[in-house]
């Protein structure tokens, strides 16, 4: 049996709020269909029937068109934003496939929108417009509405200019596109319909002021009661509507204009106005003009005012001028003149209208005064003005008159503006005038004026007190002179005396009056013109005593300017020529007393510019005798040669000594002595100028010596002796200078020409110094020292109470005294020969080196031979160093194997070593040394020649214990060395007398020694190897050596001694010996 389902059913209204179950079906009863439920959506998913389907039985895409979507916007949330209900299916796939391939591509635009800057104005304005896309734009292309072309920019903010307001308002439509896209979604449209809004032109109010209704330029300024007239130059009105207002700026009514075409409109005449006038006073009116209506200008734009014009009206005036003074005297500064300005005080000022005040003299000058200034001559005030005569005028005595008014200067077209006349009348002044001058004025002093007079009459008898007075006055009559000596003179121009302006000058003498200042009065008085006048002047003279008389000569020194030889003193028992007045022991290297020996010629200085060589007589005195003489007169220019006088200048003391000297007063004059004294005596002299009427100089004095060489130091028997020998040190048993201030003394000299009539005023006469170095040594045995006269004075004395005696060693030659030497006081080690030489006023002598040599030894020796050194280190009981030891001969002497030779045989001091063979230390150095130092040295040594050419020694022994091996270090050359240990077994195994020899190897076991016998191993070597074998005759530098005892020991030997014997032939030498530790 069937079953029959029936489903849920409702009313669509109930299906709006009924949420069905997942999967249920209910039936819409109002639309007859069903709705699926899926338990979220209210009212669930309606079916539709194919009834609801648009194109229900359409064929294509193309024949179905899109419907409204549920959400009612096509556009909505969309990327594409230009689909409608009635886009084609296929259309629409066709735009969603070209859309998808733009954005694939970065091309896609979706839309854009703008906006203007401005969107309304008058014709010229420019709109920019702002664009906002979405989407990647690269071009816009704008239709801006007015008919121009299209503008095509990549610029989002582009510009247009509407420069007609015809068509206006204009819709803008911009396209927005990305120019690599293609088709739908690569660009976008937006337009804004009647967007802009462009009116006419924007209007610009202006005008300008003319004087004329046409023509012309622009003003600033007009007469009182002349005509202005205004031009309109507004732009852009066009065929509008408008209205102007005017305001003139001088309380009269305003004018409206509602024409352009009207007087005062754009396209108008000009537009005539008189502004209100005054009497005698400027004014300034501000015209103004606004557009304050038009009909097709933006509105924003009006009204308008143009910029305002100031008008400066000007007025006539009657300036007004007065002075206070009408004549007068031309004085020395001119007549001043006082001018009041009386003009009305309505006048415009400078600073307001440029007006100024003319002040116009009748002299040919002219003041100029800004109105309103203040300064003097403006209105109502007073200014000053001086008249003066021309130069010409006031000489000739000529008057003059002047006529003089004040100007107004304005912009007026009447300007200038002239006041009444006034007038001046200038006479010439009488002025007074003198110069005066001394009639011997040329012959002043320099510090004097042509008015200074001298009471005293000149050389000549002149009288110098007379003036000279010029009147230089100008337009006088008469003249009263008074001298100021209680002297008067009256003088009148009729006949031109002295004294007169046209005549010559007045004289007047003084000399009988005081000295002091006399002041000379002219007092002048005449008429040039209307007034009679007087006037004085006056000139001042100074009456003077003349200047004291220059220096006589008695007040003058003179020197010897001829230089001095040395440094020398006159000698006792000098020859004498003046008179005792010179002593011996006085010095001759003062400007006043010279030695001179080769000098042919000797001059003092001059004495300059002496009084008085108008009269007396000038000598020159020597030895207190005339030697020349000049005799003066008034006369200048008296110089010459006279004798051994020379006048070398003479004349008037203006010229010749100071111009402060009046001329024709004193003569001076100047000169020296030169004396020729190749003839002249041995001995002193005396020089002196000498006046008969002014006096005396001092006196000078030379000495005419009788030595002009070096001495001669005659040392052909000198002998170098010691002189004290202080403390010795002996080296080596050689004695030498050390300690104590040794010295040695040079005995057997004489010398020449040591001293004249003069000496050398030093205590340096003889001088010791280091001469010549032996042996290869360097020091100085003394140091530079001198010996003075005391020191070197013989047994028959060259001194009397301490003064040399004049002619030592001149007629024969004298023995001096003992010539001490001092050895130095330095720490020096050395031989030599030391110098010896004299001096006297012309030099010194040649050098003397006497053949003995000074033996120094003044530092410790290096080389101790008292003091060998061996190392603390080697073996024990003592750290003594090695002594030399005495007694023995040869290489390899017997020795005793029960002395402690190193105690008993120790060397010491003053050692006789001539006729041994022992070797010395020289100076650091041993040596086969065979000089014989007991001739030709000091300290006189031994002859270590005599016997002593064989071989020679050094021998020496040290103390130690517990010495198996030791080493033995050098430099230098030796011929042998040999060693021995007393007491021990090597005395007996020896076959060289208890010595081993260092030149043989150790035979490498056992006793050394030679006596294999007496326990000898065989051979009295005892170097340890081949290389510490001392070979005979090798050089060595610094070099160890190392020797053994074999199986003995210094424990072992007696007094734990070790002898040391060291063989040198000649050539042979150490500088280095020291014993260490093997």
């Amino acid at each position: 049996m069937a079953v029959e389902v029936k489903l849920r059913r409702g009313t669509a209204n109930q299906h709006s709020t009924f949420t069905g179950a997942i999967g249920e079906v209910t039936v819409d009863i109002t639309n007859d269909t069903l709705r699926i439920h899926d338990g979220v959506l209210t009212g669930g998913h309606r079916l539709a029937k194919y009834t609801d389907i648009s194109g229900a039985g359409a064929n294509t895409g193309m024949d179905l068109a899109l419907s409204t979507p549920t959400d009612g916007d096509l556009a909505n949330n969309a990327a594409y934003q230009n689909f409608t209900t009635n886009t084609k299916v296929t259309d629409a796939i066709d735009i969603l496939n070209q859309v998808i391939d733009n954005v694939r591509n970065d091309t896609f635009v979706k839309s854009v929108t703008f906006t203007a800057d401005t969107t309304s104005g008058g014709a010229g304005i420019t709109v920019t417009l702002t664009t906002t896309v979405d989407g990647t734009v690269n071009q816009y292309e704008i239709d801006w509405g007015d008919g121009s072309a299209n503008t095509v920019t990549s610029d989002s903010t582009p510009s247009h200019t509407y420069s007609t307001n015809s068509g206006s308002p204009f819709t803008v439509a911009l396209t927005a596109r990305n120019s690599s896209g293609g088709g739908e979604g690569s660009s976008a449209i937006f337009s804004r319909t009647d967007y802009i809004v462009v009116y006419t032109a924007d209007p610009s109010a202006s005008f300008a002021v003319y004087g004329g209704s046409s023509g012309g330029s622009t003003i600033a300024h007009v007469d009182d009661g002349s005509p202005v007239y205004l031009d309109n130059s507004t732009t852009n009105i066009g065929s509008a509507t408008i209205q102007y207002t005017i305001q003139w700026g001088d309380g009269s009514a305003n004018t409206v204009i509602s024409s352009d075409t009207a007087s005062g409109g754009s396209a108008g005449a000009r537009l005539a106005h008189t502004f209100a006038t005054s009497t005698e006073q400027e004014q300034t009116y501000t015209v103004n003009m606004s557009l304050d209506s038009h009909s097709t200008a933006n509105p924003s734009t009006v009204p308008d005012s143009a910029s305002s014009v100031q008008i400066k009206v000007y007025d006539t005036h009657t300036p007004e001028a007065s002075i206070d003074v009408s004549t007068g005297i031309n004085a020395s500064g001119g007549l001043a003149v006082t001018a009041t300005n009386s003009t009305e005080a309505t006048i415009g000022s400078y600073s307001a209208y440029g007006i100024q005040y003319l002040w116009t003299w009748g002299d040919g000058t002219t003041t100029t005064v800004n109105a309103g200034s203040g300064a003097a001559g403006d209105t109502g005030g007073a200014i000053s003005h001086t008249y003066a005569l021309s130069s010409s005028d006031q000489n000739n005595g000529t008057s003059a008159d002047y006529t003089g008014n004040l100007r107004v200067i304005s912009n007026h077209t009447s300007s200038p503006f002239i006041s009444s006349n006034f007038s001046v009348h200038l006479e010439p002044e009488l002025r007074a005038a003198i110069s005066g001058v001394s009639t011997t004025s040329a012959l002043k002093a320099s510090n004097d004026s042509t008015l200074t007079l001298y009471k005293e009459a000149d050389l000549s008898g002149a009288n110098r007190a007379i003036v000279s007075v010029t009147n230089t006055t100008k337009n006088g009559n008469t003249y009263t002179y008074a001298w100021g000596d209680s002297g008067t003179d009256a003088v009148a121009e009729a006949g031109s005396p002295n004294g007169s302006v046209s005549g010559s000058a007045i004289t007047h003498d003084y000399q009988s009056g005081s000295t002091g200042n006399y002041t000379v009065t002219i007092t002048a008085n005449g008429q040039p013109d209307i007034s009679g006048q007087q006037d004085t002047a006056t000139t001042t003279f100074v009456l003077k005593n003349i200047p004291s008389a220059p220096a006589g000569l008695s007040s003058k020194s003179i020197t010897l300017s001829t230089s001095a030889q040395d440094t020398s003193k006159l000698a006792s028992g000098f020859v004498d020529y003046t008179g005792a007045e010179i002593a011996a022991s006085a010095s001759l290297n003062t400007s006043t007393a010279r030695r001179y020996d080769t000098t042919t010629s000797v001059s003092t200085s001059s004495v300059s510019n002496v009084y008085d060589s108008t009269t007396g007589t000038l000598t020159a005195s020597w030895d207190g005798v005339a030697d020349g003489a000049k005799a003066f007169t008034t006369a200048t220019g008296e110089t010459g040669t006279f004798t051994s006088l020379i006048v070398s200048s003479e004349g008037d003391a203006h010229t010749e000594l100071s111009t402060t000297y009046p001329q024709n007063y004193y003569q001076v004059f100047t000169a020296n002595i030169t004396k020729n004294i190749s003839s002249v005596e041995v001995g002193a002299h005396s020089l002196a100028l000498g006046h008969s009427a002014t006096g005396n100089t001092n006196k000078v004095y030379i000495v005419k010596d009788n030595i002009s060489v070096a001495p001669t130091f005659n040392t052909g028997s000198a002998i170098l002796q010691e002189n004290a020998a202080g403390s010795y040190r002996h080296v080596s048993g050689i004695p030498y200078y050390n300690s104590g201030s040794p010295s040695v003394r040079l005995i057997n000299t004489t010398v020449d020409n040591l001293i004249g009539q003069a000496y050398l005023d030093s205590t340096n006469i003889v001088s010791i110094s280091s001469g010549t170095n032996d042996e290869g040594t360097s020091g100085a045995a003394v140091s530079t020292h001198y010996r003075g006269y005391s020191d070197i004075d013989g047994s028959s004395s060259m001194l009397s109470g301490g003064v040399p005696i004049a002619n030592t060693g001149v007629a024969s030659s004298y023995s001096l005294g003992n010539i001490i030497a001092d050895l130095t006081s330095s720490s020096v080690n050395t031989v030599e020969r030391i110098a010896f030489d004299i001096s006297n006023l012309n030099g010194t002598s040649s050098s003397f080196s006497p053949t003995t040599k000074l033996q120094l030894h003044k530092i410790a020796p290096t080389f101790n031979e008292e003091s060998i050194t061996v190392s603390d280190s080697l073996g024990g009981g003592f750290d003594t160093d090695g002594a030399r030891i005495t007694g023995f001969t040869g290489a390899t002497p017997s020795f005793s194997s029960s002395t402690d030779y190193y105690t008993d045989n120790a060397w010491t001091g003053a050692v006789t070593v001539a006729g041994t063979d022992e070797a010395i230390i020289r100076y650091n150095t041993l040596q086969h040394y065979t000089t014989n130092l007991s001739n030709g040295y000091l300290p006189i040594g031994p002859d270590l020649n005599t016997g002593r050419s064989g071989a020679q020694y050094l021998r020496f022994a040290f103390k130690r214990t517990l010495v198996q091996s030791f080493k033995i270090r050098l430099t230098g050359k030796v011929s042998g060395v040999f060693i021995a240990a007393p007491g021990t077994n090597i005395d007996s195994a020896s076959s060289l007398n208890g010595w081993l020899d260092t030149s043989l190897q150790y035979a490498g076991s056992g006793v050394p020694g030679g006596l294999i016998g007496s326990g000898g191993n065989g051979s009295n070597g005892c170097a340890v190897f081949g290389s510490d074998r001392i070979i005979d005759g090798t050089t060595y530098s610094n070099q160890a050596f190392t020797f053994t005892l074999g199986s003995e020991n210094l424990s072992n030997a007696y007094a734990n001694q070790m002898l040391v014997s060291i063989k040198l032939e000649s050539g042979d030498s150490l500088t280095a010996l020291s014993i260490e530790a093997a």
